[in-house]
């Protein structure tokens, strides 16, 4: 009796100590770990998990303190104005938004992709799906950071690579197409039953959607390549015009957080930090009547749009009245507002610069640029009657003088509140032309006053990945915000 007895607890030390080394080992793991050893969770959940937050990341640091006050929308208030400046002193928060991209949706959707490429767990279709998410998830890494950990990211505990080698972003974008491609034609003739009924936030596994989804990122990251990689990115444009494409706001890809208090914007507006819309965004949108005004900005007090010019020097700061200008619009800003990744608007504007990049024809870039506009327009709800205003008014139909300009502004009009992709969209592009700061009252930063071009890698994966990163950085430049990653020519 005394042995069984010494035998069982012998037993349950020993499973305590198990549950204690795996508490640790989790504890331990890598920036870039992916626990892929977690194999029974259901993998739907997991990838309505990896959804949602692919979709919170369009609020998240990278947006709200940095691309949005880069690509001039608005300028926040306290501590988070200061990238406003173009300061480069954020090695915390490059360091957060680097670990929180992989650990977001690149951690739980490559859970999936393990799961659903599992024998005995195998299901292509959920597959399919779950790399679109894949897709978008590391797109905004390497726009981010620009070379980073592609091939080997997310192996640590899979593969035990701890110290992942970091992958060119061209050969990133070109894998990431690839992908797109696969998945297109995977979801053209899937039985929808395989997908994941009852766990999509977005179309509620309406295949033919992911389909136009999968078309539509496939295309911005076709022109993204314009000018790094001419010849890919104008055989992948053919090949997205012979699939579906986004073509009205029913195929938006959207979702309507309702945890906690909502959408982020929400917070932001009422409580800390507060933002405010930037005067170059309102005097866009009031020299034009673009009736879009009063979607995207709240009227002041005393019932005008007054905005903020980016940039300010701390005392210029200080003297600008800031607490009583203009909030950023309900429709964008309330804890019901959608959150959008990808949106019809945006994919008929990239078609019209394709239609004048590589067709030659102002015809059919006119039509899809009219397209655009009004896509935009019916996705906000804009009235009717507006809407027919503003399509008879000069700005909704090219000039022929300055057409990629004009399609470039109202690109990045119609990629609100996506912030991040609207910075990538300026660095690509070069439109809207944004001011260069020489003024005394604007601060000129790490910069020279030019918009920034990236984010820096941070300090910790200098001192735990030093060999690989080195390795990025003399392939791309120095580790500055104005080193231009590959795909950024203008």
């Amino acid at each position: 009796m005394k042995n069984t007895q010494n035998n069982i607890r012998k037993i349950v030390v020993v499973a305590l100590f198990g549950i204690l080394f795996s508490s640790c080992e989790k504890h331990l793991e890598n920036l870039y770990d992916n626990p892929n050893a977690v194999t029974t969770i259901d993998d739907s959940a997991l990838f309505t998990k990896a959804v949602r937050s692919l979709f919170q990341g369009t609020t998240d640091q990278a947006s709200a303190r940095f691309a949005g006050q880069y690509a001039h929308y608005f300028v926040a208030g306290s501590t988070w104005r200061a990238p406003d400046q173009y300061g480069d002193g954020f090695d915390g928060d490059y360091n957060s938004m680097l670990k929180e991209g992989y650990s977001g949706t690149i951690r739980h959707i490559e859970e999936v992709l393990l799961i659903t490429s599992t024998a005995g767990t195998q299901n292509n279709v959920r597959h399919a799906m779950a790399d679109i998410i894949a897709v978008l998830g590391y797109a905004k890494m390497t726009d981010a950071f620009g070379d980073v950990p592609y091939n080997e990211g997310g192996k640590g505990k899979s593969e035990n690579i701890i110290q992942p080698r970091y992958d060119s972003q061209q050969s990133i974008y070109t894998d990431l197409i690839a992908r797109l491609a696969s998945s297109i034609a995977v979801l053209k003739t899937a039985n929808p039953e395989l997908g994941y009924p009852g766990s999509d936030p977005i179309f509620d596994n309406n295949l033919d959607k992911w389909v136009r989804l999968a078309n539509s990122v496939r295309l911005r990251l076709a022109m993204r390549l314009r000018y790094a990689d001419p010849g890919l990115s104008q055989s992948t444009v053919v090949q997205c015009l012979s699939e579906p494409l986004m073509e009205t706001p029913e195929h938006d890809a959207f979702m309507i957080e309702t945890e906690g208090t909502g959408n982020a914007w929400f917070t932001r507006r009422t409580g800390f930090p507060s933002i405010k819309m930037s005067t170059f965004l309102i005097d866009q949108l009031q020299n034009t009547s673009d009736p879009r005004l009063s979607i995207f900005v709240s009227q002041d007090g005393s019932g005008q749009y007054s905005g903020i010019t980016n940039g300010l020097t701390d005392q210029a700061f200080g003297n600008s009245n800031f607490a009583n200008l203009s909030d950023m619009g309900l429709a964008l800003s309330s804890p019901e507002s959608k959150l959008f990744v990808m949106t019809a608007a945006e994919t008929w504007l990239l078609r019209a610069e394709a239609a004048l990049a590589y067709d030659n024809d102002p015809t059919a870039a006119n039509s899809f640029f009219r397209n655009g506009i009004e896509a935009s327009l019916n996705q906000w709800g804009v009235e009717a009657a507006e809407i027919s205003d503003f399509m008879a008014s000069p700005i909704a139909t090219l000039s022929g003088n300055n057409d990629e300009e004009q399609i470039g502004v109202q690109l990045w009009l119609a990629l609100t509140p996506n912030y991040f992709e609207s910075w990538s969209h300026i660095r690509r592009t070069g439109f809207p032309v944004l001011p260069v700061r020489t003024d005394p009252g604007l601060h000129q930063g790490a910069t020279n006053g030019i918009m920034p071009k990236r984010f820096n890698y941070p300090s910790f994966e200098q001192s735990s990945n030093a060999t690989n990163l080195q390795e990025a950085i003399s392939r791309q430049g120095a580790n500055k915000i104005d080193t231009p990653i590959w795909w950024d020519k203008n």
